[in-house]
């Protein structure tokens, strides 16, 4: 008569993870829309009435293998790994998800060649996903080399260049009113692009000029390099490139930000950089450059970054000298904008800084758009005088 065999919950999540796909399948089944971009599994939410695919993935490749997110969705219940998927499924706790893994996985039988078998199964997962880790490590370094590169090889100079045209026409952002221009910003002449639409496989694909700006970690280290493409549009005037998506960012940006602007120190000159920042340092973290590069027009001494992203607005990591941050953030109007603002407000208060937070009430979405329509009823001003 076999015994019953004890296995620890990493032994049993791993071999959940060794046969994901079928684990999948059976408590994330797939239904009109499921799809698979980049590693990542779409489909319905298996815990709730969710009417559509598109915030709900299971990761099914690489070191987050087994773990699920719904991006519709905030706090306890909103993600999760291959254990969490079972008990979301069934709508109950973990110990009943345990039971319900047991029974799946066939535990309750352990022959001696049932237990070789499982125990080879343990094996397997983790080494997989040991070496998930590495190559996606390796990965990550390599775009991190590829995006220096590109900023390496962007001329440091932007008087004169598209870079300019495009900022000062299409943003009403004069560099020329700054005193100095942000070094994190650089000009390439020729930036190639590539985009494939996941829905009909379509391929965009060429050379443009580009504002290319260096992203760093809250240590200095150059991890990811952001792209706007630019070209000339109807009106001759330097616009964005006629692309799908022309903002891309080439590296892992997680927690890294493009460093603007340092602000103005005591006695006129330029304080230190944001990894050797003083005690007491205060912070404005906007989300995209252009509302960055506003900001500094509006506020030349202040220290101001730009996270890039709305979900990176709170993930950024800052120097423990940081202790006042203001995060300057778009008047989205959409629930799941007002929540991510809320979270970003909520992590930066928990690593213990005093948070505020500045939205564009002068109409428009974000700072950007006020400072251009400042700049429109001046020059009306001008014209009527």
């Amino acid at each position: 008569m076999a015994s019953r065999q004890t296995y620890s919950l990493d032994e049993i999540k791993a071999m959940l993870l060794d046969r994901l796909d079928d684990v999948v399948a059976t408590y994330a089944p797939p239904a009109k829309g499921s799809h698979t971009t980049h590693g990542k599994y779409f489909t319905l939410n298996p815990g709730r009435a969710d009417r559509s695919v598109g915030s709900f993935c299971v990761t099914m490749s690489g070191p987050d293998r087994g773990r699920w997110a719904d991006f519709a969705m905030s706090g306890q219940g909103s993600r999760g790994d291959v254990l969490d998927l079972i008990a979301l499924n069934l709508g109950c706790d973990l110990k009943s998800a345990l039971r319900e893994a047991r029974s799946y996985l066939g535990l309750q039988t352990d022959a001696p060649e049932d237990v070789a078998r499982r125990r080879e199964a343990v094996a397997r997962s983790k080494a997989r996903q040991a070496q998930a880790q590495a190559d996606a490590q390796a990965a990550i370094d390599r775009r991190a080399r590829a995006a220096h590169a590109i900023f390496l090889s962007a001329q440091a100079q932007l008087r004169g260049t598209p870079v300019e045209y495009y900022l000062r026409d299409r943003r009403g952002i004069e560099l020329g009113e700054l005193g100095r221009q942000p070094g994190a910003l650089r000009y390439l002449a020729k930036c190639k692009y590539y985009h494939e639409d996941q829905e009909t496989g379509e391929i965009t694909e060429g050379e443009w000029p580009a504002m290319v700006a260096a992203i760093c970690d809250w240590q200095g280290r150059h991890v990811a390099t952001h792209r706007t493409w630019l070209a000339i549009g109807p009106d001759g005037r330097w616009d964005k490139a006629p692309v799908p998506k022309a903002k891309k960012v080439l590296g892992s940006y997680a927690g890294a930000a493009i460093n603007m602007w340092r602000g103005i120190g005591p006695r006129g000159g330029k304080p230190e950089s944001l990894p050797k920042c003083q005690p007491g340092t205060r912070v404005l973290i906007a989300e995209g450059i252009e509302d960055a590069l506003s900001t500094i027009l509006l506020l030349p001494q202040a220290r101001v970054i730009a996270a890039i992203s709305l979900s990176n607005l709170g993930a950024v990591r800052l120097p423990a000298n940081v202790s006042d941050v203001t995060l300057v953030a778009d008047l989205d109007d959409n629930a799941t904008a007002r929540e991510a603002l809320r979270r970003a407000i909520e992590t930066h208060q928990k690593a213990g800084r005093r948070v505020r937070v500045f939205q564009n009430r002068w109409g428009g979405k974000d700072l950007n758009d006020a400072l251009r329509s400042a700049r429109d009823k001046d020059s009306d001003g001008r014209a009527q005088a």
